[in-house]
């Protein structure tokens, strides 16, 4: 009896072995199955984060060219990044780009030199007539940035009555285009 007892058992557990290594063979395959896509995955994951760090190099070089040109133009114009910044954003809403708006601005500050080392240029109009009348004078506008300057100016004529012709002329004299953002004229020079 015994020994059919252990017969019987060996046939079960033969059985039984041979269903579950098929069981396994079968998981196997799945699984298989299961290692590819998770490979695909993680190359596709790769290369996104490889596209994605492509993408911030570019975009950090990018950021740290136009930081270097908002830092040359503003020298040019006489006036903190910040304030070139803010002055180039009021800028561009009547169509004058950052550079046009730097040599507008450097022109502000050569002409005020102009005027406190030789008495004469284009400032010297304005020192003589206009401001006189709202209190401004020249030692004033030499402490001041470019942007500064061209407010103090811009100002000046305003408290003095200027007509709109006057000030196209006035502004006219200290830079080409600049009066174009203060009389609605933009002829893009």
């Amino acid at each position: 009896m015994a020994s059919t007892m252990m017969g019987r058992l060996q046939a079960v557990l033969g059985l039984d072995t041979a269903s579950f290594e098929r069981g396994l063979d079968r998981a196997g395959g799945k699984t298989k199955g299961f290692s590819r896509e998770l490979s695909i995955m993680a190359t596709r994951i790769g290369a996104a984060m490889a596209a994605g760090i492509g993408a911030i190099g570019g975009l950090t070089l990018a950021t740290i060219s136009s930081a270097n040109e908002i830092s040359r133009l503003s020298q040019v114009a006489n006036a903190t990044p910040e304030t070139f910044q803010r002055w180039g954003a009021a800028a561009g809403t009547v169509g004058i780009e950052q550079e046009k708006l730097a040599d507008i601005l450097k022109d502000v500050n050569d002409r005020v030199g102009d005027f406190l080392s030789t008495g004469g240029g284009p400032m010297a109009d304005f020192f003589q007539n206009v401001a006189p009348k709202v209190g401004v004078t020249a030692d004033q506008s030499k402490r001041l940035s470019g942007p500064d300057a061209l407010q103090l100016y811009v100002s000046s004529l305003q408290k003095a009555g200027a007509s709109q012709q006057q000030m196209t002329f006035y502004l006219e004299a200290m830079a080409s285009v600049a009066a174009a953002p203060f009389t609605g004229q933009w002829r893009g020079a």
